[in-house]
């Protein structure tokens, strides 16, 4: 019996069973294709058996391969409990902590204090996933989600940061050039810079008590925020966008709030900004302290709120 494979080998042909292509596996695991194939050849040479089918443009396991998925997976999960366990026995945070985050909200409020995280905790290593679409943390072994919305998942523990606070705001030179709109009927005369994502373009809520909802139009529409907000920065029309990504913009003047005696938003429901987790008997230390600290930079309110 050959006792050469590896967990890593392992994780691989997992990944691979999963997502059926060595392309998206070496994509993800930042290798190449033919090295992940190479793997999963020597992996089947190790175990003495066939454990994929390799067809023209997909692959499929052989009966051999789905009872070796099996035992892979539960040797895998109980390497995770076991180590789990130890770090959290463990006085100081270690190990590899895996967090997926929002791409603009990452790069603004968690990449920057990435550095004083470790300076502050030597033995943690961190893996920061920075993406905009549903992640789901037992599939991709995610420790901390960063997210932004309303909470949907039950089966996740929760530490709300915050709520998202909207502003409206444009340039001084766009509301010197075009006037300062008053009320929501206003904005038909202005030129309105909307985000589009995958359904859409983004509507914006506005009104006193209950705020409705308005289709605005204008010149620009991006499925990227920074550029719609420095094109407001630039003098090209309004934005609607939560304190944390234009707080910057306010604070230096490139940007004024404006209808502040309106509440603006994006959706007619409540968003917050929060940490999910997977519940466990005891939160590792390792997610506990990352946790801790954030809330810690933030404040609360939260920084970005305070302009």
């Amino acid at each position: 019996m050959n006792y050469n494979v590896s967990l890593q080998e392992m994780k691989l042909f997992l990944m691979t069973t999963r997502f059926c292509s060595f392309s998206e596996v070496a994509r993800r695991e930042d290798m190449t294709p033919s090295s992940v194939s190479r793997k999963m050849a020597q992996l089947e040479q190790k175990v003495g058996a066939k454990l994929l089918h390799r067809h023209t443009r997909a692959l499929s396991l052989t009966e051999e391969g789905q009872a070796f998925a099996r035992q892979c997976a539960d040797i895998l999960q109980q390497y995770e409990r076991t180590v789990g366990q130890i770090e959290q026995r463990a006085d100081t945070p270690r190990g590899t902590i895996r967090i997926s985050a929002p791409v603009a909200f990452g790069r603004r409020h968690i990449a920057p204090y990435l550095a004083e995280l470790l300076e502050r905790y030597p033995l943690l290593r961190v893996e920061l996933l920075q993406t905009d679409t549903f992640i789901d943390p037992a599939a991709e072994s995610i420790d901390l989600l960063i997210r932004i919305g309303v909470s949907q998942d039950s089966s996740l523990k929760m530490k709300t940061f915050g709520q998202q606070r909207f502003l409206m705001a444009a340039s001084p030179e766009y509301l010197h050039r075009h006037g300062e709109p008053a009320t929501p009927g206003d904005l038909t005369q202005h030129n309105c810079l909307v985000f589009k994502g995958r359904h859409g373009l983004q509507r914006w809520f506005i009104g006193r008590d209950r705020p409705q909802p308005y289709d605005v139009s204008g010149t620009l529409y991006s499925n990227n925020a920074d550029s719609l907000v420095q094109s407001a920065v630039d003098g090209a029309g309004l934005v609607v966008f939560p304190s944390w990504l234009i707080g910057d913009a306010l604070k230096s003047g490139q940007l004024r709030p404006v209808m502040t005696d309106y509440a603006v938003s994006t959706s007619i429901e409540q968003q917050a900004i929060a940490a999910l987790y997977l519940e466990t008997d005891r939160l590792a230390t390792k997610v506990r302290v990352v946790i801790d600290f954030l809330a810690q930079k933030y404040g609360s309110p939260c920084y970005w709120d305070t302009v």
